[in-house]
């Protein structure tokens, strides 16, 4: 599973799913904290609509945390103020980077989350296409006349 694929379901998946990963990686592999949970400010970078030229939009406040299993370094970084959560992907993140026999046994959970963020997704893009406003042209209109 790549990376970005893995952060994504871990930032917006439910904190009970997160908590029964964190546990089951808990009870067979120690977790040594490196950097514990402290909150700073990273810059946003985007890119201007119109000439296409990148600059910063400003700054959010993140939580980042550092954890090691077995040598192998784990970082957890969300907006907001979530320590917790944040200590949770980076053990999420740790335990695959150690390659841990443990992560095949939480690959199907993973992805089961993954569909239910993406069955979210969809209600709220069907509720949100029920709300849309159709404009008519005037043209359009008359031509129905």
């Amino acid at each position: 599973m790549k990376k970005s694929r893995l952060t994504k379901i871990l930032v917006e998946g439910d904190e009970q799913f997160l908590q029964e990963l964190v546990s089951q990686v808990e009870e067979v592999e120690s977790i040594q904290m490196e950097r514990k949970p402290s909150t700073g400010l990273v810059m946003v970078k985007t890119r201007d609509s119109v000439s296409m030229q990148p600059f910063y939009m400003g700054e959010i406040l993140v939580t980042e945390c550092t954890v090691s299993i077995n040598g192998k370094f784990g970082m957890g970084v969300i907006q907001g103020e979530q320590p917790i959560r944040s200590y949770q992907i980076a053990v999420i993140d740790a335990a695959f980077n150690a390659k841990l026999p443990i992560v095949l046994k939480l690959l199907p959970k993973i992805e089961n989350e993954e569909q239910k963020i993406r069955n979210k997704h969809l209600k709220e893009a069907a509720i949100n296409a029920q709300s849309r406003v159709h404009f008519d042209t005037m043209e359009d209109y008359n031509d129905k006349s």
